[in-house]
């Protein structure tokens, strides 16, 4: 009976599945979690996350999660072998094969570039009404119609006392109405009426605010114009060249642009690239595609209204792969296993174009 018993507890522990220590670090679409909860209780999900646990099912291993806030300390874990495998969004490199190995693709993408959706599909009119809209605050429509309603009223007033003057009514409501139509007319058209003494000098006077208001207004149409050549002449990766482009200052796409010419802004974060996009000092954030359409989804959708735009054509393309220690035993099943996942099963789509549909369907 004991021997029964022992052998029993030593199947049980056979069959009991072997736990790998998998490296992933944050990436949007690709692996996500909340950095304020303890690595204990944290429960990242993302395209790599469901990859992972279904080639690990294939497998029949269990998931340790190891944490690393770096693409180079993920690679470094991986050299040193801290981890079994590393899965998040690392592109696969001859430098970074030197070092580890990689699966084979995981994912095949491409460079793309984001601006800002304004300045890449509106049009003149749109971008003017859109900047007038900025400017036309509530407190200076309200300054702006007190300066008329005094500078009408002044006008008024000086020709009333005029006797030989027919230019307004003699009436106050119809001689208002008289002086609205100077202001207006004068402010576009800048024609004055002949006047002598005070009166010119009112003339003269709401003459330099047409003068300054035609003037903000081509200021105006002139930005508009140059915000659409900025964002509506970027059709391929050679239009980059001579603009100033925003890229993470420790990825690989950085150094690419670089080399075609590019003013390369390097940034921390894509989060510091799309503010400075969005804010005019940069005019494209260039990053692996299919992060940046997941990104400006979720802006857009947040902001419901398309403010960021993702441009269709992509460049430079890549591979993401899954990183093991050198040597490792480990890289052929989960190559076996990926090849399946890749398989469509009749008229149901792969498994890894259901997570292409989860994750990185464009909006």
């Amino acid at each position: 009976m004991k021997r029964l018993l022992a052998f029993m507890l030593l199947l049980s522990l056979y069959a009991q599945s072997e736990t790998l220590k998998i490296g992933i670090k944050p990436s949007e679409p690709w692996v996500m979690y909340d950095k304020n909860v303890s690595e204990e209780k944290r429960k990242p999900i993302g395209f790599s996350i469901d990859l992972w646990r279904k080639i690990a099912s294939e497998l029949n291993v269990d998931t340790q999660w190891v944490y690393y806030d770096s693409t180079s300390a993920l690679i470094e874990g991986a050299k040193n072998k801290e981890i079994d495998a590393g899965i998040s969004a690392v592109t696969i490199t001859s430098a970074r094969e030197k070092d580890i190995d990689f699966s084979s693709s995981m994912y095949e993408l491409g460079l793309q570039v984001m601006v800002d959706a304004s300045k890449s599909s509106a049009s003149v009119l749109e971008l003017m009404a859109k900047e007038i809209k900025k400017m036309m605050s509530l407190e200076t429509i309200m300054i702006f119609l007190l300066f008329l309603l005094v500078t009408i009223h002044l006008r008024w007033f000086v020709d009333r006392r005029n006797e030989k003057s027919d230019l307004f009514s003699k009436n106050y409501f119809s001689g208002i109405i008289d002086a609205f139509w100077w202001g207006i007319t004068m402010l576009i058209t800048w024609e004055t009426p002949p006047s002598k003494g005070i009166a010119r000098v009112i003339d003269l006077m709401w003459h330099i605010v047409g003068i300054l208001a035609v003037s903000i207004l081509t200021a105006i149409v002139t930005s508009a114009l140059t915000a659409q050549a900025i964002g509506g002449s970027i059709h391929s990766e050679k239009d980059l060249a001579g603009k100033f482009v925003a890229a993470v200052a420790t990825d690989a796409p950085r150094k690419y642009i670089e080399k075609i010419g590019a003013n390369v802004i390097p940034v921390k974060t894509l989060a510091e690239g799309i503010a400075l996009v969005r804010s005019g000092k940069a005019e494209a954030l260039v990053h692996d595609g299919p992060r940046l359409v997941y990104l400006a989804n979720q802006i857009n959708k947040k902001e419901k209204k398309k403010v960021l735009a993702v441009a269709p054509f992509t460049f430079n393309p890549q591979n993401y792969g899954i990183v093991f220690p050198s040597k490792s035993t480990l890289k052929e099943q989960t190559d076996r296993a990926l090849l399946k996942l890749r398989e469509a099963n009749g008229l149901e789509k792969s498994f890894h174009e259901q997570l292409k549909n989860k994750w990185l369907k464009s909006d």
